[in-house]
């Protein structure tokens, strides 16, 4: 099967085989259009000491070659309901060997020196959690406009510690605060990621960099239409902080969506 953007040659991530500094956890389901452009993006980091997890749902589609193309293997994890991301996330968790671990997902692409600047925040003892500014690759103006609302939320949750602001995924944690909240509740259909987040913060600083950016696709927000996405989040939320629990669910959608966003179009931009 041909996968998009690939070829032979010099695709390898080198994945050290002694200590580590990052793990890198990417959750996936039928990846095979997003994963190349995101471990591509890894492949470009400034430093190369970090692992790559790659936790795979049962994909039927090509993303386990195109791990292999990467030099990676996927890590098979039983898929339980639709969105099961957190027991992959967890496997991750229990497999990760770096003192910091970052939770991506497939669909995203990090500029070349975002592990050097999550470092570099690292350095103050009191930060436990990092996030970066997040865009849309390939994104309209209001779209752009929305991510750049929340980047702000997100900056100003890290300095009045009030993190209800904003949601954002794709946060990086020192290991041992990860571990001490036990991870990521597998009963929740969704919010899992804030949940975590919240209840990391808890334990100490959170801080926030416009340094490097995480572009993340935007396809979710276009297959259900602006409007729909955000009152679907709202619904999310209300049953999260109400009842500490989401019943509704979302439909996984790298099987579905994956030709929204112009893949050729974003490779050439990174």
């Amino acid at each position: 099967m041909q996968c998009a953007g690939l070829g032979a040659g010099n695709n390898f991530l080198m994945q050290p085989k002694g200590s580590v500094q990052f793990s890198i956890v990417i959750p996936t389901l039928n990846e095979e259009h997003s994963l190349p452009l995101c471990l591509e993006s890894l492949r470009k980091q400034q430093r190369n000491d970090f692992e790559v997890l790659i936790i795979d749902g049962g994909s039927i589609d090509a993303t386990t070659e195109v791990a292999n193309r990467f030099g990676l293997k996927t890590i098979l994890v039983k898929k339980r309901r639709p969105h099961d991301v957190s027991s992959a996330r967890n496997e991750g968790i229990r497999r990760s060997r770096g003192s910091y671990i970052f939770f991506l997902d497939a669909d995203m692409v990090i500029d070349p020196n975002c592990l050097n600047i999550l470092e570099e925040e690292f350095n103050n003892c009191e930060i436990i959690g990092v996030c970066l500014r997040v865009q849309p690759y390939n994104g309209h103006l209001f779209e752009r406009s929305m991510y750049e609302f929340n980047n702000a939320l997100c900056w100003l949750s890290t300095k009045t510690r009030i993190y209800q602001l904003s949601y954002f995924s794709s946060h990086c944690y020192r290991k041992e605060y990860v571990k001490a909240v036990g991870g990521f509740r597998e009963d929740l259909n969704s919010c899992e990621d804030m949940d975590m987040s919240l209840r990391i913060s808890r334990m100490g600083k959170y801080a926030f960099s416009f340094r490097s950016t995480l572009w993340a696709s935007p396809r979710r927000v276009r297959q259900w239409s602006y409007s729909i996405y955000v009152l679907k989040y709202l619904k999310f939320l209300l049953q999260y902080y109400i009842l500490s629990k989401v019943d509704d669910f979302y439909e996984d959608l790298g099987e579905h969506v994956s030709s929204i966003v112009d893949e050729k179009r974003v490779s050439q931009e990174f």
